[in-house]
């Protein structure tokens, strides 16, 4: 399918197979656990309408951490009654249209949204329902720049700062929520199953104490194949979860995101020179970290597919970069590959989330195109930018 894209169009360009989205929906879904459970796509992955409507007519929710990931979400059709709205750093406007638009919970990450909403929800006569997203001061054993359950992270609240009869106290607001998300890329399942017992334990007090918590979203995370990243074992995770939800009534959310959309995501590019130097031979495509930005971003090596014009066996190693005026526009390096030249092409694998998403117009680079993958059967979900689209926003 790459070969008849690129008959048709130019690199670089993102693309998506709507068969491995349905497939790792599948794996979830089928996935024994015992207990009343969903799962919210977390929109910051891929907030494409069109993957996110892909999802919602698969019965996924949204989860969103801006005005912009909820109207997204609004605009793509889901309900708003599965939405969640985390975020730690809520502007004004984020609070008030989370708030008008009713959505199933907005997980607080500071104790000073809580009067912020209860104000604004007695503006509007209308209760609220809210969720407190806790930081219970557990290491993912993950990478540090994906790592949000640490005390010293900037994500959630600490039980011990929160003054629970204080929140029972305001009229407006509903608290039915308890939230916990520790990180991404996580392959130790004895990490997610301590988060999750902090929030059963706090949920269970809060109940024996007049609340009445009802949802525990216990966020996402899950480990996807990459290199040097182990998978997580979903048989270990769902018997430990099974047993410690035991004689529990929950209704239990999850928030995959990358989970869902990466593995089925590349980013094709193009290569446009080799270049030799010292003794180093550098790699130099039509991407950028403008179209893909993790491998500078975190250090991370992502997997990389060569899609040669002629078919060659012989192994090269090189450094992949791109064509930003940054030093640490890199790809990869000391990578063995297959012998590339000039106009093969670079698949780049698991880009499916953090790829499109966290691109940029640095550099005045347009941003590529995205396209969708149906059967045999392809189309554009989202077209290049033009050079006047550069300029639209800006007044001279």
């Amino acid at each position: 399918m790459i070969k008849k894209i690129l008959e048709e169009h130019q690199t670089p360009f993102y693309v998506y197979d709507e068969s491995v989205i349905k497939s790792k929906i599948k794996f979830l879904e089928n996935l024994d656990f015992s207990f009343k459970k969903d799962f919210f796509f977390a929109v910051k992955a891929n907030p494409n309408l069109a993957i996110i409507n892909f999802l919602k007519k698969n019965d996924i929710g949204a989860v969103t951490v801006s005005a912009g990931e909820l109207y997204k979400a609004l605009r793509s059709g889901i309900d708003p009654s599965k939405i969640i709205m985390n975020g730690s750093s809520k502007n004004i406007f984020d609070i008030k249209y989370a708030v008008t638009q009713k959505i199933k919970s907005i997980n607080i990450e500071n104790l000073e949204e809580i009067s912020l909403i209860n104000e604004y929800s007695k503006e509007k006569n209308i209760i609220t329902d809210i969720g407190v997203r806790i930081n219970p001061g557990i290491d993912a054993n993950t990478f540090a720049k994906i790592s949000t359950g640490k005390s010293g992270d900037k994500f959630g609240i600490e039980i011990k700062q929160i003054n629970f009869d204080i929140i029972k106290q305001l009229n407006n607001i509903n608290l039915n929520t308890l939230s916990v998300h520790i990180g991404s890329q996580i392959h130790d399942s004895e990490k997610l199953i301590e988060s999750y017992k902090t929030l059963i334990d706090l949920a269970d007090q809060l109940n024996n104490d007049g609340f009445n918590i009802q949802c525990l979203d216990f966020g996402g995370g899950f480990a996807v194949p990459d290199n040097n990243i182990n998978t997580l074992n979903f048989d270990t995770l769902t018997l430990e979860l099974n047993n410690i939800m035991k004689n529990k009534k929950y209704e239990i959310i999850f928030e995959p995101g990358r989970f869902l959309i990466a593995e089925s995501g590349s980013l094709v590019s193009k290569v446009n020179y080799i270049k030799k130097s010292g003794n180093k031979n550098i790699v130099l495509i039509d991407a950028s970290f403008s179209e893909y930005i993790r491998p500078a971003l975190y250090g991370i090596s992502p997997m990389i597919e060569v899609h040669n014009i002629e078919k060659n066996n012989k192994k090269v190693i090189y450094d992949i970069a791109g064509g930003v005026c940054e030093s640490s526009d890199f790809f990869a390096r000391d990578l063995e590959l297959n012998e590339i030249k000039v106009g093969d092409y670079l698949i780049f694998k698991n880009t499916g989330a953090y790829g499109s998403s966290m691109s940029s117009t640095y550099n005045s680079r347009p941003r590529p195109l995205e396209i969708l993958i149906n059967n045999d059967e392809f189309r554009v979900i989202r077209s290049r930018d033009t050079l006047e689209d550069l300029c639209k926003n800006e007044i001279m």
